[in-house]
């Protein structure tokens, strides 16, 4: 059985793929209760798998009408994908950020 951060990554990314502009809006406590579990595991399921390195740029509000933006970014094309590495990396890179 797979575990619930699968469940959770799945679902997120099935809502993403469904949006025309590839940019969904949620709510950590909603998403809590749809999978009954903890919204700290909301949490750690967006920002271990919903990473810019992995091609997701991740807004949050807090508060009472907070929420959590994702949006899917497109990569460049294959002639442009040189130089956006270049200017996204610099120099160097960690170890970590290079294997997402």
């Amino acid at each position: 059985m797979r575990n619930i951060s699968d469940v959770i990554e799945k679902h997120i990314k099935n809502i993403l793929h469904a949006s025309p502009d590839r940019m969904i809006e949620i709510q950590r406590n909603d998403l809590a209760d749809q999978f009954q579990c903890v919204p700290s595991q909301i949490n750690y399921v967006i920002s271990t798998r919903f990473t810019l390195e992995k091609g997701y740029v991740v807004q949050s509000k807090r508060g009472g009408g907070g929420y959590i933006r994702i949006q899917k970014m497109s990569l460049p094309s294959k002639d442009e994908l040189p130089g956006h590495i270049f200017r996204t990396i610099g120099e160097q890179i960690d170890q970590e950020a290079a294997e997402g």
